[in-house]
């Protein structure tokens, strides 16, 4: 800005003194209004598949100490992560250029699915507080008023599934993310599979790979349960409530049958296949599992 000035002063002699001192009193108050900002996120991220432009777009307001937008601000602003619970690389294109004071990322992209999410944003050397958490999902399946819907199969470590969820009066998302999550206290074998959907029952189908099916150490299809973890409390195959575990911040335990009369959610079927694949299909609430053999 003072490259700017000098350049006006000396392209525009003769000035006058009286000139020349509203201009020096002026630019005091102009760099006063960059030097102390403050980032706010005027659109918070949301749950996004992975490899895919997150949809509505972040939006990060650049204000000055008084909470006005700095519309003089068009510098860059940087996106980070201020909570990443796997360790996954920064977003792609989380560098763009203010425009009047408002930063808008159209195609910021994630390579890592996981959950809990949070970002934080920076520029001239301010840090906005923490976004609002959000996940990175394998699949983002958008469920239409009055239809059912369904995810194709996700995969994690042997340990595969999908979900389909059933009609309602309203619109809403269904996801599917195979990995992403910590190992469940209950698991024995295989990996952790997730299923999100806010409004609607659901049927998840279960499946254990043939490999992982020999190690155990009895492979017939009654051996295997399903390890449940979920952010609320549910009732377990021995007839107890779930145990919250503080490392995963859930409650996790093996899921009862619903023919032995257990709620939801509940197993409703197990089998094991000609070719030795194990599969179990549950029947759950809406909510957000994550599950594993």
């Amino acid at each position: 800005m003072m490259r700017s000035t000098m350049r006006f002063l000396l392209g525009s002699l003769p000035v006058t003194v009286a000139a020349a001192v509203v201009l020096m009193l002026a630019a005091p108050a102009a760099l006063a209004n960059t030097s102390q900002l403050t980032l706010v996120f005027a659109a918070q991220p949301t749950t996004t598949q992975v490899q895919t432009a997150m949809t509505p777009a972040v939006v990060v307001d650049v204000e000055n100490s008084q909470g006005k937008l700095v519309t003089g601000y068009n510098a860059p602003v940087m996106l980070t992560y201020a909570v990443n619970p796997v360790g996954a690389p920064d977003p792609a294109n989380n560098v763009v250029d203010a425009v009047h004071g408002v930063a808008t990322f159209p195609a910021l992209t994630f390579s890592a699915v996981g959950f809990g999410f949070k970002l934080q944003a920076s520029a001239n050397g301010a840090t906005s507080s923490p976004s609002q958490p959000f996940n990175i999902v394998t699949q983002l399946v958008l469920c239409q008023s009055r239809q059912a819907c369904q995810t194709a199969t996700v995969s994690s470590a042997g340990t595969s599934g999908f979900a389909a969820a059933g009609a309602a009066s309203t619109s809403d998302v269904l996801t599917a993310t195979g990995g992403g999550f910590p190992s469940l206290s209950c698991t024995t074998v295989g990996g952790i599979v997730s299923f999100t959907v806010a409004d609607r029952s659901k049927a998840i189908t279960m499946m254990l790979a043939k490999s992982l099916v020999q190690q155990a150490p009895n492979p017939g299809a009654a051996h295997f349960n399903i390890c449940w973890g979920s952010p609320t409390p549910f009732f377990t195959k021995d007839g107890t409530t779930s145990k919250s575990n503080p490392a995963n911040d859930e409650y996790e335990g093996l899921l009862p049958d619903c023919s032995a009369g257990g709620p939801s959610p509940c197993i409703t079927s197990r089998n094991k296949t000609k070719a030795g694949v194990v599969v179990i299909t549950v029947s759950a609430a809406a909510g957000d599992p994550h599950i594993s053999f």
